[in-house]
This record gives structure tokens, C-alpha cells and sequence, in this order.
């Protein structure tokens, strides 16, 4: 008869818990913008040589000058692929034969969640197609959406165990609620600001990220009268705004020239 060896539960809990100081940040954002308001810019100011670029869009290859590391994804197994390739945390400019920096990235930048969505539901849809020839093509059904929700939250999900941090961009779209009454006006109806992605999906990226930003601009005078256009973010709690905030400092809500090292230091410190 095999003797029954009681487990050690104690040296389970050893070997498992630790302090929180000693655990290493790698930080994840989310940032909406409306288009062309510098989300690209925000993603690669942690250090175009420390930062690998997931382009959906084609949007990050007018860079000339800063000239980022890009990897151009066109269709949703390439999403794979780059986590692949990521996870063995190796790659670097040195490896990839384009840079001198033998330093593995520290920031991957998907630059364009709305976009790699939409990748996912095409992916699920042609699937679907495949196995039900009786199907119409081209067009998306109501179950195909919950289908590829299920793999942006699997990606999303393999993404959040990477050692090192990641930045995700949308698209913002304006979500509505009127007031049940026919005659309701347009100044009745309650509005959000919110990244341009299914319920589901921003839940499940919302509850693994530690920032959830809203990026836009506004113009200031400067002293010799000329108006220029300058970035802020904003992070605070906000009933029109989907945004917040991990950390155990009370942050600004609107962080000035926003920059990824700044957002970081005041997420550790509370200050800049």
C-alpha cells in the first residue's frame, strides 16, 4: 500500500509569497485619441531605441526622422507571431540586424487595438465561412463578435504576461444614451468618450491595464503670441470619460506634455 505523503504547505507559501516592493512593474496603458492627435508620438516617447512598434494601421511609416522599430501586422495569426517572438525576451535591435542596442525592447507599442479587432472578427468570420457553406460570405453574425471578443482577450491576456511593459492605442468613438422620450433633444442625451472597441474586449483591457488615458490636445498662447497645439492626458476619474489610474499616490487628473516616463515616475513616486 503507497504511503500518503501530506503536502507542505508552508513551504508552498514560501516559495510563492512575496512583497509587493519586490515585485518588478511592468506597466500596461491604454490610450484613446480621436485621429491624428499624437498617440504614436505618446507610445515611442519611452525610447524609439527600447521600443518595438505593432503597426495594424501603416501609421508609425511616415517616422522617418525618430525612424521606430516597426512590425507590420496585415491579419490576425501575425498577432501570434509577435507574442512569439516577444515572450523569449531576446529581441532587440541587435537581434533583429537593425540597430547597434543588444538590449532586449522594453515597450512593445500596439499601435492600433480598434484595428487588430477587427482583425479578429475577419479571422473568425472567414472561419465560419469555411465550415458552413450554406453561409453568405462577407458578412459578420451576431455569435462571430463573441467568438473573436474570445480571442482579444486571450491575446490581451498572453500580452499582460510579458516582462516588459505595453502600450495599447485605439480610436475614440463618442457612446450615447437619449432619454427614452420621442422628443428628446441632443443636449438631453448623455454621451462617453470611450476607445473604439467592443464592450467585452475594453472590460477585459481595462481590468490589465494600470493606465487608461485619454489623449487629446488644446491650443495655448505662447509669449510672442503664436497658438500652438499641446498634448494632454487625462487620467482622472471622470463621469464622460473612460480613464484611471493604478497607483497608491494621488495622480493629477490632466498630466501636462504627457511622456511615458512621466506617467510612470508619477505612478511610483506621485511626482515628477
Amino acid at each position: 500500500m503507497a504511503k500518503f505523503t501530506q503536502k507542505d504547505y508552508i513551504a508552498v507559501a514560501k516559495a510563492n509569497v512575496v512583497r509587493a516592493a519586490d515585485v518588478p512593474l511592468y506597466p500596461k496603458f491604454l490610450i484613446y485619441a480621436r485621429k491624428k492627435v499624437g498617440k504614436t508620438t505618446f507610445g515611442l516617447s519611452g525610447g524609439v531605441e527600447s521600443t518595438l512598434v505593432i503597426d495594424p494601421e501603416d501609421g508609425s511609416t511616415y517616422k522617418k526622422v525618430t525612424n521606430p522599430y516597426i512590425w507590420r501586422v496585415h491579419e490576425w495569426k501575425q498577432m501570434q507571431e509577435v507574442y512569439g517572438a516577444l515572450r523569449t525576451g531576446r529581441l532587440s535591435p541587435d537581434v533583429l540586424g537593425l540597430g547597434k542596442s543588444k538590449e532586449p525592447f522594453k515597450w512593445v507599442l500596439v499601435d492600433g487595438l480598434t484595428r487588430i479587432n477587427n482583425f479578429a472578427l475577419t479571422f473568425v468570420r472567414k472561419v465560419e465561412e469555411e465550415r458552413d457553406l450554406d453561409r453568405q460570405p462577407g458578412f459578420v453574425q451576431q455569435r462571430d463578435y463573441g467568438k473573436s471578443g474570445d480571442l482579444m482577450k486571450q491575446m490581451l491576456t498572453q500580452f499582460h504576461t510579458l516582462k516588459m511593459g505595453v502600450i495599447y492605442t485605439a480610436q475614440e468613438k463618442m457612446k450615447t444614451s437619449a432619454y427614452e422620450e420621442d422628443d428628446s433633444d441632443a443636449e438631453d442625451s448623455e454621451y462617453q468618450l470611450i476607445p473604439e472597441i467592443p464592450d467585452a474586449v475594453r472590460g477585459s483591457v481595462n481590468s490589465l491595464v494600470d493606465v487608461i488615458g485619454r489623449l487629446y490636445t488644446v491650443r495655448i498662447e505662447r509669449k510672442d503670441g503664436e497658438k500652438v497645439a499641446v498634448r494632454r492626458l487625462y487620467v482622472g476619474t471622470h463621469e464622460r470619460y473612460d480613464t484611471g489610474v493604478r497607483s497608491e499616490f494621488v495622480l493629477p487628473d490632466i498630466i501636462k506634455k504627457p511622456t511615458v516616463p512621466k506617467v510612470v515616475q508619477l505612478m511610483k513616486a506621485g511626482v515628477e
